[in-house]
């Protein structure tokens, strides 16, 4: 019998070590990533998403619309949603108004009504409860520019 076949096996590759080294450093990169974006702050604004019942409900409250031309794949407005819309203070402010959030891949139509080009997302408008433009910003910006702005 030779050593090799006497003596039990370990169980333990060498030339795996550095596998599992490597193995753990990826999960503990993952998990690092993963709790990192579930304690981020969440969005707190009550987004309307059907662009008719928010006139309609802006008409019958009496409150100017405020129109957030937004796309998943623009970067600030991923950013907005952590920043911004997670504000309680912003999210006060813009309790005088219907917030209505609009996606302009899902909806190009209305975004080409209102000229919202896509290099200008994010893109702000305070809007009548007929819908008519009464001021309008593009690009992202941080609470305290929000509010200033709203203020107007």
């Amino acid at each position: 019998m030779t050593e090799s076949q006497s003596q039990p096996s370990s169980g333990k590759n060498p030339a795996f070590k550095p596998l599992r080294g490597i193995l753990l450093i990826i999960l503990a990169v993952t998990a690092v990533v993963a709790l990192s974006k579930w304690y981020q702050p969440k969005e707190i604004i009550p987004w309307r998403t059907d662009w008719k019942k928010a006139i309609d409900e802006a008409k019958s409250a009496k409150k100017p619309l405020f129109a957030y031309f937004t796309a998943e794949w623009c970067g600030p407005c991923q950013e907005l949603k952590h920043t911004v819309w997670a504000d309680p203070k912003v999210e006060e402010a813009m309790r005088k108004y219907i917030p209505v959030k609009i996606d302009i891949d899902q909806n190009p139509v209305l975004a080409g009504q209102y000229l919202v080009p896509d290099d200008g997302l994010p893109g702000f408008y305070l809007l009548d409860t007929d819908g008519r433009r009464l001021r309008e910003l593009h690009g992202g910006l941080d609470s305290k520019d929000m509010l200033d702005w709203l203020k107007g």
